[in-house]
């Protein structure tokens, strides 16, 4: 009985020291979820230590949530054939069908040996380790120490969350903060079927050696090898990354390789700088084949008040169009990108954003990406540079925002000098707490200076300098009657002051005008609702009764805030459908229309509303094609619907009198197991662009947009997109891929054309190998050159 207490206490040491051991060992894997894509073998290179002794990956087992087996913190429990006890040697010995469980954790094996004098354990014969969250440990033999100053395993695997595997022929734990898997293998797929045999990941990673360093929080590999379906496709003899348990750590980052006419073999290292843990620096040089180096960098720095983004770009270089065909002189060319946001106080906060290029072609030259990304308060599009500086107030009853903004434009067809300099912008709310009369009423205002360099009309005149503020007072109570008739009183008062000068070449004198605007109207709906089962139907008539007194545009206010004007179900009920103040609607107005609201349940709905606006006076501020000018208005029609799981439809229209329509968009999405994507058509007869009050400046536009991919087999499919401009019976851009996919790698092999001509860069054509790895930053490697 004595010995027997003995063997136990004995055991209990073992089983703490081997199941933590284990687990220690365990923190290696977790390198390979951030592992670094390599470029292939170069010749001559040393053949890398690889596969023969590195095991198969064993099974991972089903990952169940913990199971309390009534052992708490202290209990042990062991479980084996025979267990001897060795006083020549002073060790304890378990063997056949070796089971132990401490603290959560299982430990398995066909031979347990515990050092009493040593303290040292030794686990031979398929040892595993099942942990409390599921992953499973495994080695062939096992050797540490009872202070886990240094751990041992050969024949080692192991099966993580997220489907990781990681195998080693020899695991070992240098110190407490260097861990070393030698002949070593990685993968986030499957490593067996559905009925349980093994069989070869779909890609892996294989390193003769791998380092994780906590200290220096970073990761080593030497000869690293990526395996698609087992075969070697890149190589590298030595790299380090920053390790993937800490979040700022300095090392290189994943390269990006591209073969492209225009700039021929392109070739981007970033490598990151930790300099703080609140800042970094990035240094990304991109050489290039067949033109001169383009050097980028970011710096990032968070602030406990914000963060501050900045991007630059520089190179000493020729310029060259879509052939790589250099022309002009040497020249220094570059850009900027940054942004800023920070917090004064709960209620103030500013920010920045200086977007800038030498060159407007610069960023489609260098595929640059992420332009327009940022925060800031006016944002940039994809033809325009927007640079300002801001600052804001914003509580629960008022908002204030004061900038100044400048543009930069990108269209081959854009002169900077005739963009405005906006500066002061000034807008501001309030909302009262209380109601007033009853009603929630609303005060907005605005302020702003506009100055040009040149005129966007006549090149060579003086351009027309605005001054403006403005006043907008606006009133609204609502009221449900008992039949559930809702009644909304409105009113509406503007007043706006305008300072021009140089308003056009014949007149250069200065002019102030004052304009206003005095709205009363009363909003009316009736919803009736109709319950059958789990099948609702509401019906809906809408009326809105406007009145203002007549005004026309006046030539002396320019319209530089109401450009850009679409007539759709957004703006049908609205007293004034101008973003600004420049324009404004005007006389007695009706605006009529029908709301239609189906649910069946499960997600499936459709909604349809039709309406048109009718006015007592005809009027010019309107684009012609809208009928908004005359008395009654095109037909508005829009709907969506749900009609099946998985697939979703909408539409919109303008029709006029004689059913034509003058703009007509609609598209459907649909999204199944072996299916998805969007179909989208747009027509529009006169884009609404109104640069001068009545006068339409663009023109019409028919294109149709569509993408998707669809799968023949389980893992196998095409994928498209194309978009077709009708207007020009022209493609803009039309793929063709082939797809494979699985749990662990998506490979698309795409055609790529387009049309569009972008200054003197050209049509192309190029074939793509996108390459998206689990785990791994996804990286894609093309080639221009497919002609």
């Amino acid at each position: 009985m004595r010995g027997w207490r003995h063997a136990q206490r004995a055991a209990g040491k073992f089983g703490l020291l081997a199941g933590t051991a284990l687990t220690l060992l365990a923190s290696c894997p977790a390198v390979a979820q951030t592992a670094f894509e390599l470029p292939v073998r170069a010749p001559g290179a040393p053949r890398p230590m690889l596969p023969a002794a590195v095991k198969p990956l064993r099974p991972a087992p089903v990952v169940r949530p913990p199971v309390d087996d009534g052992l708490g913190q202290v209990g042990f429990y062991l479980e084996a054939d025979t267990l001897v006890r060795d006083d020549t040697h002073n060790t304890w010995t378990a063997r056949g069908k070796v089971e132990a469980r401490y603290q959560g954790r299982t430990l398995r094996g066909e031979e347990v040996i515990y050092n009493v004098a040593t303290g040292v354990v030794v686990a031979n014969g398929h040892a595993q380790i099942l942990n409390a969250d599921g992953t499973a440990e495994f080695a062939d033999h096992l050797v540490l120490d009872d202070q886990m100053r240094a751990g041992f395993a050969r024949g080692f695997s192991i099966s993580l969350a997220h489907n990781i595997h990681f195998a080693a022929d020899v695991a070992i734990r240098r110190s407490e903060t260097v861990n070393e898997l030698n002949r070593a293998v990685y993968t986030p797929c499957d490593v067996c079927t559905a009925s349980g045999a093994s069989k070869i990941p779909t890609w892996s990673i294989q390193a003769s050696r791998i380092i994780e360093d906590h200290e220096r929080h970073l990761v080593y590999y030497k000869n690293a090898v990526i395996m698609i379906k087992g075969i070697p496709v890149f190589y590298a003899p030595v790299f380090w990354h920053p390790d993937p348990d800490s979040k700022h750590a300095s090392g290189l980052l994943m390269p990006r390789v591209e073969n492209s006419q225009k700039r021929g073999i392109t070739y981007e290292q970033p490598y990151l700088q930790v300099i703080s843990p609140s800042t970094e620096l990035t240094i990304d040089p991109q050489f290039n084949s067949k033109q001169n180096p383009l050097l980028m960098g970011e710096w990032r720095e968070k602030f406990y008040s914000g963060e501050l983004d900045a991007r630059v770009g520089y190179t000493y270089s020729r310029d060259f169009d879509g052939d790589g065909n250099q022309f002009g002189n040497l020249t220094s060319r570059s850009y900027i990108i940054a942004n800023g946001a920070f917090a004064i106080s709960p209620t103030w906060d500013w920010g920045f954003s200086a977007l800038r290029t030498s060159d407007k072609l610069l960023f489609d030259k260098y595929d640059i990406a992420n332009i327009y990304q940022g925060a800031s308060l006016i944002a940039s599009d994809s033809q325009r540079l927007t640079s300002q500086i801001y600052a804001t107030r914003q509580d629960t009853q008022s908002y204030l925002s004061i900038a100044a903004v400048s543009f930069e434009g990108l269209r081959p067809t854009d002169i900077d000098k005739t963009l405005p300099l906006v500066a002061p912008l000034i807008e501001a709310r309030y909302d009262p707490k209380e109601d007033i009369l009853g009603g929630r009423f609303r005060l907005t205002a605005d302020a702003v200076l506009l100055t040009r360099d040149q005129s966007p009309v006549n090149l060579v005149a003086p351009s027309a300098d605005t001054r403006q503020a403005s006043l907008d007072a606006d009133w609204r109570r609502t009221f449900t009657l008992s039949n559930g008739m809702r009644l909304e009183p409105f009113a509406q008062v503007l007043g706006a002051v305008y300072d021009v000068a140089n308003l056009n070449p014949a007149d250069t004198a200065q002019r102030t005008t004052f304009h206003s605007n005095e709205t009363l109207g009363l909003d009316f709906s009736w919803p009736f609702i109709r319950q059958d089962g789990s099948t609702s139907v509401i019906l809906e008539p809408i009326a809105q009764l406007a009145v203002s007194p007549t005004a026309h545009a006046d030539p002396n206010i320019p319209n530089e805030d109401s450009q850009v004007f679409t007539f759709d179900e957004t703006n049908l009920f609205s007293t004034d459908r101008f973003s600004g103040f420049d324009l404004y609607d005007s006389g007695p107005r009706l605006n009529l229309g029908g709301r239609v609201t189906a649910d069946w349940g499960d997600g499936l709905t459709a909604r349809a509303l039709i309406g048109r606006a009718f006015r007592a006076q005809t009027t010019n501020i309107y684009p012609p094609n809208t009928g908004l000018n005359r008395q009654a208005s095109d037909w508005v029609v829009a709907a969506d619907a749900t009609p099946l799981p998985g697939i979703s439809v909408f539409g919109r229209a303008l029709f006029n009198d004689s059913l034509r329509a003058d703009r007509l968009e609609g598209g459907v999405d649909f999204a199944y197991s072996r299916a998805h994507g969007y179909i989208r058509y747009l027509q529009d007869d006169n884009t609404q662009t109104l640069a001068v009050p009545g006068v339409v400046t663009s023109g019409v536009e028919r294109d149709l947009d569509a993408a998707g991919e669809f799968y023949v087999l389980p893992h196998w499919g095409i994928s498209l997109v194309g978009i077709r401009d009708l207007q020009l019976n022209a493609w803009r851009l039309r793929d063709i891929g082939l797809v494979y996919k699985d749990e662990c790698i998506k490979v698309e092999v795409v055609y790529q054309h387009e049309d569009v001509i972008v200054g003197r860069l050209g049509r192309s054509d190029a074939v793509f190998l996108r390459l998206d790895l689990a785990t791994l930053t996804a990286q894609g490697y093309k080639n221009d050159d497919f002609r």
